[in-house]
């Protein structure tokens, strides 16, 4: 039976003093928001307001509660909390029971000795950590490479200087008759036809009442009674990501007994196997030593080469206590429904609470999970080395278990420069070893990217005045893990920051600069794309306006990145985006959802691009001048695991608000399962239409049409005038 619990919270400016007054709590939550709350702080969203919650990373926080116990003399009695963050002592009666630094694992603390009465628990959480070695710059992300806190909470390019502290899980008074924690183990082998599972269930408990195991419909597989249960599931139905086949999992069900009560226990497993494989072209076998510049790169799910079409994750709330199924579930059902079947969880965030995993479960949508490490050069302190073995070994166990997760990596650029680390660096080589011995069969990935793999473009406009379009069909690699087109984020989103008064036009002040991203101004690295939103559109005359274009070049841009690295196939096998969705609203970023859960066109462009199978043409340039002659490659691209019957593609161009003309069909041929298919290159030149702003390339065969919008501009000159004869 669990007990919810009402909490009160104060600070201090030490932990051997009290605080002076204590508030209203909401657990899980964040000593911000509640101090916030209680103080009324203005919106942390809004402009600059957050630098007034900054002070509070450098308090000691205690939570207070009571239990009242009285009329419970029989059983066990646990506190139990899913998550605190980050260093915190547990007093209950004022007797300190448990110390632990690290906000992964469950704290579990054993109150049985005090029933019969009024149960105080508190506990103290110490200010955010801070890395002390030398080198590391103050109020920079720096200070986190001695930690395993989330590095994007010191301030990063989309997310402002504010780390959480507090309890940010469930955490509530367990009554139960045992005297330990419940912990069902469920696993499988699968043969290597896949045609066999051999289940294991086990618990550590006398009371068994049962156990039930039964398939994606419903049907009972199997029904025991002891508390370690093997059996064979023949012909099991194989857990698929999107597009490639259904989710299929398995639901089992143990019951104890618990006081006169039954007590159950649920779970699902999805069976299946997984693998990272040589791209096609990167290992030449005739060559000896046989040596590799570029690792495995190809995921491979049940014997099946995937293409992976994904998107990087980041939390979606600066405060993480404030994630709920619900807050996970309408943004991981809008991944599913731009076509991707991938998600990155990107090192520089927090590890997700139990339900994020779950729903990719259920969603088929896999998991590439980081460990907490991300862009700093995490030194192998004997502290700090202890500390990740203590986070990683409950991320590993938690994770672990589901369907969905696929792949484990080190954490996010960690061998560039400003991180400096190796392969060799013991942290990374402690998480290979530890994933290697409790998830054998999960690839490990030092870091993204390695060689071969590319983080990048990040511009529409690249380096030396290259569109996008252009640097894509230049690359040449196995995987592009990162990469992002940047745009203003919706008006609804850009109405949380600041007025439309004070955001148009955009100027280069404390404002923009909060909610943008660093290097937003230079030149170079300008998320706002302003120049490069002038140089295709001249000046916009509103807010709305710079907006819309901006966001239009976005959509273009993300379309051909995922359609061209699908046309590399089978060189190329992952097109990851940066990112998908943002923790706060942001005037400008690489993201296709903006807080808190709003929708750019540019998603719309990357579920057309990321149908299973989609017609393509690969353009050169995005605008186009009346009288040129435009050229494009056609590609039927299928990353499904069905062929298709050959058909008829229609081809059609279509000048501003004039006719679409007709070019040509293409008559292709059956498509194999998870291959593509290069067809013709279509030239056409463009006629005058005065007055006409865009063209359109259609590609007309049934259910893989596709529509491409570019531009189009027609010099109209100005006739002559009659020259007038004075006589």
């Amino acid at each position: 039976m669990k007990n919810e619990l009402i909490w009160q919270l104060g600070y201090s400016n030490s932990a051997d003093s009290l605080p002076t007054e204590y508030f209203p709590a909401t657990v899980p939550g964040a000593v911000q928001l509640d101090y916030a709350k209680e103080y009324n702080l203005p919106d942390y969203n809004y402009e600059t307001n957050f630098d007034e919650y900054r002070f509070m990373e450098d308090k000691f926080w205690t939570y207070k509660t009571e239990f009242d116990a009285t009329k419970i003399t029989s059983g066990n009695l646990f506190f139990v909390s899913k998550g605190i963050d980050f260093k915190y002592d547990i007093f209950v009666n004022g007797e300190i029971k448990l110390s632990y630094e690290g906000m992964y694992r469950e704290a579990r603390v054993d109150i049985s000795e005090y029933m019969g009465s009024v149960i105080q628990i508190s506990v103290l959480i110490y200010p955010v950590p801070k890395s002390n070695l030398s080198g590391v710059r103050e109020n920079t992300r720096d200070e986190a490479n001695q930690t395993t806190k989330p590095g994007v909470s010191y301030g990063w390019d989309f997310h402002p200087r504010l780390v959480p502290l507090g309890i940010w899980d469930e955490t509530y008074i367990e009554h139960t008759s045992r005297s330990k924690a419940v912990k069902p183990n469920v696993s499988y082998m699968l043969n290597d036809e896949r045609n066999l599972a051999e289940v294991s269930l086990s618990v550590e408990a006398d009371d068994v009442l049962g156990w039930s195991f039964k398939a994606p419909n419903g049907d009972t597989v199997f029904e025991g009674t002891k508390a370690e249960e093997r059996f064979e599931v023949k012909n099991p139905m194989l857990w698929w990501c999107n597009g490639y086949g259904d989710p299929n999992l398995y639901t089992w069900e143990l019951k104890l007994k618990d006081f006169d009560d039954v007590k159950i226990f649920t779970g699902k497993v999805g069976f299946k196997t997984v693998s990272l494989e040589m791209n096609e072209g990167t290992w030449n076998v005739e060559e000896f030593p046989k040596t590799r510049s570029c690792p495995p790169i190809t995921l491979c799910l049940n014997g099946v080469n995937v293409f992976v079409k994904g998107s990087n994750w980041v939390a979606p709330e600066i405060f993480y206590g404030k994630l709920c199924e619900s807050r996970y579930r309408e943004q991981l059902e809008l991944v599913k429904g731009a076509n991707l079947n991938f998600v990155r969880c990107w090192g520089g965030a927090i590890i997700n609470k139990e339900s994020f995993y779950g729903i990719c479960d259920e969603l088929g949508i896999m998991v590439w999970q980081e460990f907490p490490l991300g862009c700093n050069n995490y030194i192998a302190t004997k502290e700090y080395i202890t500390l990740l073995k203590n986070e990683a070994s409950d991320i590993i166990e938690r994770v672990s278990k589901h369907a969905c997760h696929v792949i484990w990596c080190g954490g996010n650029e960690l061998f560039n420069s400003w991180s400096g680390m190796t392969d060799q660096s013991l942290a990374l080589r402690t998480l290979n070893s530890m994933t290697l011995n409790k998830t054998p069969n999960i690839p490990f990935l030092p870091t993204s990217p390695l060689m071969g793999m590319a983080h990048g473009s990040y511009l529409f406009i690249y380096f030396e005045g290259q569109e996008v379009i252009e640097v894509m069909q230049n690359c040449n690699n196995t995987a592009y893990t990162e990469f992002g087109i940047p745009a203003l984020s919706n008006i609804d989103c850009l109405d949380l920051i600041s007025s439309k008064e004070k955001l148009f036009p955009l100027q280069n002040n404390e404002l923009t600069r909060a909610h943008h991203a660093f290097k937003a101004w230079a030149k170079v690295d300008s998320w706002s794309s302003i120049e490069t939103i002038e140089h295709y559109f001249g000046e916009s005359e509103s807010l709305e306006q710079l907006v819309s274009r901006g966001q239009y070049l976005q959509g273009v841009g993300y379309r051909f990145i995922f359609e061209e690295a699908r046309r590399q196939k089978p060189h190329c096998s992952m097109a990851v985006n940066w990112c998908f969705n943002e923790p706060w609203p942001c005037i400008a970023n690489n993201s296709i959802v903006c807080y808190p859960n709003s929708i750019k066109p540019a998603y719309y462009e990357v579920a057309a691009a990321c149908k299973s199978v989609v017609a393509s043409a690969r353009y050169r340039k995005l605008k186009h001048k009346a009288g040129e002659v435009i050229d494009f490659d056609l590609f039927m691209l299928n990353d499904g695991l069905k062929s298709v019957k050959g058909d008829t593609l229609k081809v059609f161009v279509q000048i501003g608000d004039a006719e679409s003309v007709h070019i040509m069909d293409w008559q292709f041929n059956d498509i194999d399962a998870n291959k593509n298919l290069e067809g013709p290159t279509v030239k056409y030149k463009l006629p005058e239409v005065p007055g006409a702003k865009n063209l359109k390339i259609i590609l007309e065969c049934g259910e893989y049409s596709s529509e491409y919008t570019l531009l189009y501009y027609c010099p109209v000159q100005d006739k002559p005038k009659e020259k007038i004869l004075n006589i």
